[in-house]
């Protein structure tokens, strides 16, 4: 685009300071009648639900912001809870719903997914556009339009040091041109660059086969999807992803396909995932592969304009038909029974420039492969993808393979052929080689400050001259994009030489001294920077460069030489525009930051290569990148590029990864399963623990309401002996009854001395609490002290299992951290959080009644699922730990669905007695839920629900139950009812032996 002589279009010198407006209309949907399930609408208006605030009321309406009025529901009168922002289940399904393009009234043709709306207005000509500089309101169509620009005031180096990032605007209103040389340069510096962001613009579906044996992989995608995606901004600065997901079962399955339209969040990515149940599959081996990818074909894979186009299929059996596979059972042996045919499927995916990786992880997928790829040319590239484990480290490297593709096919050019070059890697006879007569230039820095902005250049090119006898190799042995290398001596050191190829239209390259120079003088300064950065480091992460020198003759033309690299690997650790290489040392990855710094912006060194050696690195042929990006050669790409490695720095020194789950073997190994340690207990005496004096104090005649102050010494004696004592039993306690039942107890100590006064102290009556002993209240320190105290006391009579507030992030937010940080040190809540990671997970009553803090789980399909669970661990987000946490029964619903506390599911009765039938219980007894009469059954008393906090912060008329079980196992309850304030605070002044005077 040009605006004038001299002034072109390039990043570093304008700045488009267009963004897509807001648009301010309800969108547009389309209904799909052909799916029931998603046909959502308000209850009042009647319309698709826009912007929703009420996820439902007892009635189960829902409603557009709009149509809210007042707390009760307009329909039956009843109130209902608001959620502001809305929950994400219902904004899931919201996002998946199709609409047209806001611009539709404008020409735009555009139908996608609601949650793709934004992303395709940013591409979308039709779109108004808005300058952030003057206001104005344009759209690309408009007269005027491609001529409204403002000019970054870009002044030559100076001691302020200003650069791009930090100038100021101004309108053009002249037209002064940039010197032609530095225009063409920042011209190019903006091409090589867009082509590398515009790389960097990532689609990814995930289509997996979710059938029964896909269980493991689909939570391996779940759990590592955080860890892949963080790995991917360290790779690639400028990554702009969306994510999708598409599952796919059998014909005889209910339902067959589950799809996510592309999403930038990670979170709603994950949330979908999980919510995913491998199940189905029919008898037979193939499941329906031509519906999942009939369905990956609908996604708008053009959204965010992304260039590289990735498909990751994981499945570990074939499609349907002979042709693609062997097995011994196929129910539709001629092929997909819509007639849909395999090969044309993955034929409009290439078309589509989509990128396809197949993930294997059986033989029976092999013939399916071969035969696509036999018709298609080697089209799919396939992956092993068996170990779970590995599954986020092939993912990563697929990836960035793409998008290292997707470079490879924007920078070809059909019409330039690259000059055969032949190589040679054998050393030749010196004898028979002549020796030439060069001069060499080597260059040298003396000051840090000859490198700062505003410093004369002249500075860092002082030369030292010597000559030298070099003889060269007869044929190069390796070669770069623009440059060969060759096999030498220098005098009688082996030596390389490096000089430009010939290129026939541009043969003034071949012989250009000042391209060498440039060479010799960013190797200079990153030999000068490498000694500053090695003498603040240990004697084993020394970072050097080879001295490179320009040489001319007579009878040669320029090259660069240096010493020879031992032997070693050689390695390419980083480039000149901000990827880093899996594995890159992070002392070079500290160089690099500490050269930015060092030189106060100005320059920075990259594109480190080279060997590693005893006492750190010797590399060679660095790059430096510079505001002044006429000077080092044309691999300084300026301070864009400096901007792209600053960022993947930030990501790889300063972020924290997640840990990828299941991920990566760069991860710590997996917790191993809970195994009775093999020492020998630790004794109260051991710690010095004086463990009567302790209860006694904690059940001491104090007022309600009053704080205990126990010592810090002893509390902390105290944990270190629970914590062993209950690592010595195992995750699923094995218990008989007689036995009384404590649910949620949630730090109100006063009640819970109320409940031991209904059942009897231990060890004259034995206990199983069910967890939730801390937050909420106000005496948790009490309520846990007094348990673990008689769980030492008494190991064999007092039983504490894990309930979800029995966490680390949870007591963060919810007032044990508080109480412990007030009342103690936050060094003590710590080992609180470390004996909560010790703590048991369920309880088998009898072999009769299973017991735990929250629910049932998918993935609970035998007692040694729960006996191999490890301890200590902290409590996942997903998998089956954290099911028996946090699930939900519920009566309104069939199977498994998300919960709407966000994190696991809710179940409904069909699921739970299909669990039951398969564990062989009789009944299941939870807590985790507030019930009004203190217990509820579920289910037709299958399952019981027990609350045992009443009054529950003070907010609900609850009372707390205790449930009773007996030595024939006949189960029943003892109620505490809800005391009004008077009336309770007598009771426990007369519990205790006090007057309520």
């Amino acid at each position: 685009l040009e605006l004038g002589p001299g002034l072109n279009k390039f990043r570093d010198c304008l700045d488009m300071t267009w963004c897509t407006a807001p648009f301010t209309e309800d969108l547009e949907y389309l209904p799909p009648d052909d799916v029931p399930d998603k046909d959502l609408h308000c209850s009042v208006c009647l319309g698709w639900p826009v912007d929703p605030v009420v996820l439902a009321c007892p009635g189960g309406h829902m409603f557009c912001r709009r149509c809210v009025a007042g707390p009760l529901c307009p329909l039956d009168r009843q109130p209902y809870a608001r959620f502001s922002p809305p929950q994400r289940p219902i904004l899931s399904v919201l996002g998946r719903l199709l609409v047209r393009c806001p611009d539709a009234k404008m020409g735009c043709t555009w139908t996608g997914p609601r949650c793709n709306v934004e992303d395709h207005r940013g591409q979308c000509q039709f779109a108004e556009q808005l300058c952030t500089v003057c206001g104005i309101r344009m759209r690309a169509s408009d007269p005027g339009f491609l001529d409204h620009c403002h000019v970054l005031d870009y002044p030559a180096a100076t001691a302020t040091g200003n650069t791009p990032a930090t100038a100021n605007k101004q309108s053009v209103t002249s037209e002064e041109s940039l010197p032609e040389e530095r225009s063409r340069r920042l011209e190019a510096i903006s091409r090589v660059i867009d082509i590398y962001e515009e790389a960097e613009r990532l689609n990814v579906c995930f289509l997996v086969d979710c059938t029964g044996s896909m269980g493991s992989h689909i939570r391996a995608v779940k759990s590592q999807i955080q860890w892949i995606v963080h790995e991917m901004r360290a790779r690639l600065p400028s990554m702009n992803l969306h994510l999708s997901f598409v599952g796919y079962r059998d014909h005889c399955d209910d339902e067959r396909i589950l799809s996510l339209p592309f999403t930038r969040s990670v979170t709603d990515f994950r949330h979908f995932v999980s919510n995913i149940v491998a199940t189905g599959g029919g008898g037979d081996g193939p499941e329906d592969v031509h519906g999942g990818l009939e369905q990956a074909l609908e996604l708008d894979w053009a959204v965010g304009g992304a260039a590289t186009r990735v498909l990751i299929h994981i499945a570990d059996f074939p499609a349907h038909g002979s042709t693609y596979n062997d097995c011994s059972r196929d129910s539709y042996p001629n092929g997909d029974p819509r007639g849909l045919h395999l090969e044309s499927l993955v034929q409009q995916l290439r078309d589509l420039s989509v990128q396809y990786i197949f993930g294997h992880l059986t033989g029976h997928t092999e013939k399916m492969v071969r035969v696509l790829n036999e018709t298609l040319g080697d089209y799919i590239d396939s992956k092993d993808m068996a170990n779970v484990e590995l599954v986020a480290e092939v993912v990563t490297a697929s990836l960035h393979s793409s998008v290292v593709s997707t470079v490879s096919t924007l920078t070809s050019s059909p019409a330039a052929e690259e000059p055969e070059v032949l190589l040679s890697d054998a050393l030749p006879d010196w004898q028979q080689q002549v020796s030439d007569e060069v001069t060499l230039r080597e260059c040298h820095v003396r000051e840090m400050s000859d490198l700062f902005v505003g410093a004369d250049p002249e500075l860092t090119r002082h030369m030292l001259e010597t000559s030298a006898r070099v003889r060269m190799a007869p044929l190069p042995f390796s070669q770069g994009e623009t440059r060969v290398a060759r096999h030498a001596l220098h005098g009688e050191m082996p030596a390389i030489v490096k000089h430009f190829k010939r290129v026939a239209e541009d043969e003034d390259a071949f012989c250009n001294i000042d391209a060498h120079l440039a060479l010799t003088e960013a190797s200079a300064v990153a030999r000068f920077l490498a000694q500053s950065f090695s003498a603040t480091r240990s004697a084993d992460e020394q970072v050097r460069f080879l001295s490179s020198a320009t040489a001319t003759g007579e009878n040669v033309v320029p090259f660069n030489m240096e010493d020879a690299l031992p032997a070693a690997e050689f390695q390419r650790f980083s480039n000149n525009i901000g990827w880093w290489e899996p594995g890159a040392p992070k002392t070079l990855m500290e160089f690099t930051r500490f050269t930015h710094e060092a030189t106060k912006g100005h320059m920075m060194i990259v594109d480190l290569q080279g060997v590693q050696t005893e006492d750190g690195w010797l590399l060679t042929d660095p790059c430096v990148l510079c505001e002044d990006v006429e000077r080092f050669g044309s691999g300084n790409m300026g301070p864009h590029a400096m901007d792209r490695c600053l960022a993947a720095l930030r990501v790889r020194l300063d972020e924290s990864p997640p840990q990828p789950g299941q991920g990566s073997s760069s991860a710590a190994p997996a917790p191993a399963p809970w195994r009775p340690p093999q020492t020998q207990a630790i004794t109260p005496e051991q710690s010095n623990l004086h463990l009567d004096p302790m209860i006694d104090q904690l059940l001491g005649q104090h007022p309600p309401g009053k704080l205990i102050q126990l010592p810090e010494d002893q509390l902390k004696a105290l944990l270190r002996v629970a914590r062993d004592t209950l690592l010595r039993q195992p995750t699923l306690l094995e218990l008989q009854a007689p036995l009384n039942i404590i649910g949620d107890t949630h730090g109100q100590y006063s009640d819970l001395l109320r409940l031991f006064d209904a059942g009897g102290l231990p060890p004259s009556a034995n206990y199983l609490l069910l967890g939730d002993y801390v937050d909420r209240g106000k005496q948790s320190v009490e309520v846990i002290s007094l348990l673990l105290a008689f769980k030492v006391k008494y190991p064999e009579n007092m039983f504490l299992l894990r309930g979800n507030h029995e966490c680390a992030s949870i007591t963060r937010i919810y007032g044990f951290y508080d109480e412990c940080k007030r009342r103690y040190n936050i060094k003590l809540w710590k080992q609180f959080c470390d004996t909560f990671n010790c703590l048991p997970a369920a309880a088998l009553v009898d072999n009769s009644v299973l017991c735990m803090h929250g629910g049932l789980s998918p993935e609970l399909n035998n007692f040694d699922s729960i006996r191999n669970l490890p301890r200590p661990c902290d409590v996942p987000d997903t998998g089956l730990l954290c099911d028996l946490l946090w699930s939900d029964p519920d009566k309104d619903i069939s199977g498994w669905v998300e919960n709407d506390r966000g994190v696991s599911y809710m179940f409904g009765a069909d699921a739970l007695q299909m669990s039951m039938r398969s564990l062989g219980v009789d009944l299941v007894v939870r807590a985790h839920q507030v019930v009004e009469d203190g217990y509820e059954f579920f289910a037709q008393r299958r399952l019981v629900t027990i609350f045992s906090a009443p009054n529950y912060a003070g907010e609900f008329d609850n009372v707390a139950a205790l449930m009773n079980i007996s030595d024939d196992l006949q189960c029943s309850f003892k109620i505490l009812k809800a005391e009004k304030q008077k009336e309770r605070k007598k009771s426990l002044l007369s519990m205790v032996g006090l007057s309520s005077s």
